[in-house]
């Protein structure tokens, strides 16, 4: 009898997918090829760098190589001297000045008290005259005075009785003060004192005194007025100056002697003593300036140093100075003359092309020792770039010579 086999089927859901099989590791001979070619790179890698680096520094000492002499000649030092009358220009300028000062005087004001009084005439049926200056006592001890003569009416009977006549004066206190401002009072006369008639001729204020002071007050001295005036005066003396001087055009000159400043106007509305606490003071001050060329006369200081020059020297040009003395003005014709004292250095001339030619080439250490021999020469210096040149560029023009004068 056949044997039948029978075979589970699964669907495909539970069917197992397949394990994926693990890549083969490269063998040995690939990987030490691998390795071999690695190196080759790196090393024409380095060696392309190294030749562009040895390329680069050959062309920046064959393109761009240069080099620096600095020369220091020897020098003399040399002035010349001369009376010089240029010609001249003016410039002008105006400006005043207002300001209020304080005043340092003091002052005591004083003022007398005054008032009226009603003087009575009760010793007789005549008049009474009382002289000016008459005195009238009061009170509290404080003397009035009347200021002219005056006549009291006589009194008048009536009823058998003596009425006296009375008259109102204006009388003035004595001394100043407000101690003198007082109230209504009785009045005696002292220079009737022993007579009769003390008792029966007197007075009596009905209002108080007034106007009595004495107060300190500021007052305006003589010594106020100068001193302000020569503040104003010094300060628009110099503000002129400045101005002048910033209208000079750069080519020309203005010396300090060249300004002439007038004052104009100073005064004040306020007089010595007037009793104030400050005054105010003006001020005018006008300016004229008288100015010369600078080339010119940097042309004539030239032209007389040159005249000091011995064969083959030059003048430093930057080092002439220029110094002047004696300086006369006169403003009538607007001109100018002084004294001028120029100082220079002049120094052996030296050909820079015939320095290039003698030095280009040669190395650094040579080229010090040709300078060094150079009798025109107190000191010289070289700077070489690239810095690790050892010698100057063959081509002149990358040679350059600088002149330096201390």
């Amino acid at each position: 009898m056949q044997t039948k086999k029978i075979r589970d089927i699964l669907p495909p859901s539970r069917a197992k997918a397949p394990e994926p099989k693990e890549a083969a590791p490269p063998s040995a001979p690939i990987q030490r090829a691998w390795r071999r070619g690695s190196k080759k790179i790196v090393f024409f890698v380095f060696l392309i760098i190294l030749m562009a680096g040895i390329g680069g520094v050959f062309a920046l000492q064959f393109f761009f190589s240069k080099a620096q002499i600095n020369v220091w000649p020897y020098t003399r030092e040399v002035t010349a001297k001369a009376h010089i009358t240029p010609s001249t220009l003016t410039i002008n300028e105006e400006k005043s000045l207002t300001r209020l000062f304080p005043a340092t005087g003091t002052s005591t004001e004083q003022g007398r008290a005054r008032g009226i009084i009603r003087v009575f005439n009760g010793f007789s049926t005549f008049p009474q005259k009382l002289v000016a200056q008459t005195r009238f006592l009061s009170e509290d001890g404080k003397l009035f005075r009347s200021p002219g003569a005056v006549v009291v009416p006589a009194g008048r009977i009536e009823g058998g009785t003596l009425v006296a006549g009375s008259l109102d004066i204006e009388v003035i206190a004595a001394e100043s003060g407000e101690e003198y401002n007082i109230g209504s009072s009785n009045f005696s006369l002292p220079g009737l004192f022993g007579n009769p008639a003390y008792t029966t001729i007197t007075g009596k204020s009905l209002e108080p005194m007034t106007g009595g002071s004495r107060i300190e007050v500021s007052v305006v001295t003589e010594s106020d007025l100068n001193a302000a005036r020569d503040t104003l005066v010094a300060e628009l003396r110099q503000a002129v100056r400045e101005s002048l001087e910033n209208k000079v055009p750069e080519d020309m000159v203005l010396l300090p002697d060249a300004v002439d400043l007038q004052v104009t106007q100073a005064f004040s509305p306020i007089k010595a003593g007037a009793p104030l606490d400050n005054f105010n003071f003006s001020v005018k001050v006008q300016g004229v300036g008288v100015i010369f060329s600078r080339a010119d006369i940097g042309s004539t200081a030239n032209l007389l140093l040159a005249e000091l020059e011995e064969t083959g020297e030059k003048i430093a040009g930057q080092s002439v100075s220029l110094e002047y003395e004696n300086v006369e003005m006169n403003m009538n014709a607007k001109s100018l003359s002084f004294d001028m004292k120029a100082s220079s250095q002049l120094y052996k001339e030296i050909d820079p092309n015939e320095l290039k030619g003698r030095l280009a080439g040669l190395s650094k250490d040579e080229a010090i020792l040709a300078l060094s021999q150079n009798s025109s020469l107190q000191k010289a210096e070289i700077l070489l770039f690239p810095s690790w040149l050892r010698s100057l560029p063959q081509d002149l023009q990358k040679v350059e010579i600088i002149l330096v004068i201390d």
